[in-house]
C-alpha cells in the first residue's frame, strides 16, 4: 500500500504541474507487470481513461491512456491482454513534455540518437506503415533499457530534404543509421515508444 501510496503523489504532483518534464523509464507505474488499475493508482482515476487505438495495417487494440485532456502530457499504454488490461506491449510517449531515456525528446536528430545508443543503428525507410522505425540497436544502450524494455522512437526526414533522397530512403527496406544517404535526409524523432518484448 505504501508503495502504491508514494505512485499516486508522483500522479497528482505531475498532474498540479502544467510544465512538467519528466525522464519516461519501464520501472514504476510503467513496469512491464503493471495494469490499468495501477495507473489509474499512480496519476488518478480522472487522468486514465480507456480507449481503442488505431494500429498500423489497419488493426485496432485496447489502450490506457494517460493524461488524455493534456497533449503535453498524454501517453498511450497498449496492452498485451486487452481482457484484464494488463501486460503493456508498447508505451508511446504521445505528449512533449515527457523525455524518453538518456534524455531523448522529439525532434532529437538522429546523432544525438546514435550518441545516445552508443553505435549506429538500423531503421526502415520512410512513407509506409512503418516508415522511419527503427529495425534494430545493433546492440546498443537503447535496446536494453533498465525495466526489460526498449527504445523504439519513429523518425521523419528533414522538409528540406530532395526527392532524390526520399526516394532513395523510403519504403520497405532497412537502413543504417550513419549511411550517407539517410544522413542526407536528417531525420529527426517524430514520436516516441517504449516496447516490451514478449
Amino acid at each position: 500500500m505504501q508503495h502504491l501510496g508514494t505512485m499516486a503523489g508522483l500522479g497528482l504532483l505531475l498532474a498540479a504541474s502544467p510544465g512538467f518534464a519528466d525522464e519516461f523509464t519501464c520501472l514504476g507505474p510503467f513496469a512491464r507487470d503493471t495494469d490499468h488499475k495501477r495507473l489509474m493508482a499512480a496519476f488518478g482515476p480522472d487522468h486514465v481513461r480507456l480507449e481503442t487505438v488505431q494500429e498500423p495495417e489497419g488493426m485496432k487494440s485496447k489502450a490506457s491512456i494517460v493524461f488524455p485532456e493534456d497533449p503535453a502530457k498524454r501517453l498511450e499504454v497498449v496492452w498485451r491482454d486487452g481482457k484484464s488490461l494488463r501486460h503493456p506491449i508498447r508505451i508511446d510517449l504521445v505528449g512533449s513534455d515527457w523525455s524518453a531515456p538518456k534524455g531523448l525528446r522529439v525532434g532529437a536528430s538522429i546523432e544525438e540518437v546514435e550518441k545516445a545508443n552508443g553505435k549506429p543503428f538500423v531503421l526502415y525507410g520512410f512513407e509506409w506503415d512503418y516508415g522511419g522505425t527503427v529495425a534494430g540497436w545493433n546492440g546498443g544502450a537503447l535496446g536494453h533499457l533498465p525495466g526489460g524494455c526498449a527504445l523504439y522512437p519513429v523518425f521523419e526526414a528533414e522538409d528540406t530534404a530532395s526527392d532524390d533522397v526520399l526516394d532513395a530512403v523510403s519504403g520497405d527496406a532497412r537502413f543504417p543509421s550513419d549511411s550517407p544517404l539517410m544522413k542526407a535526409a536528417q531525420p529527426r524523432i517524430r514520436s516516441l515508444a517504449l516496447r516490451f518484448p514478449h
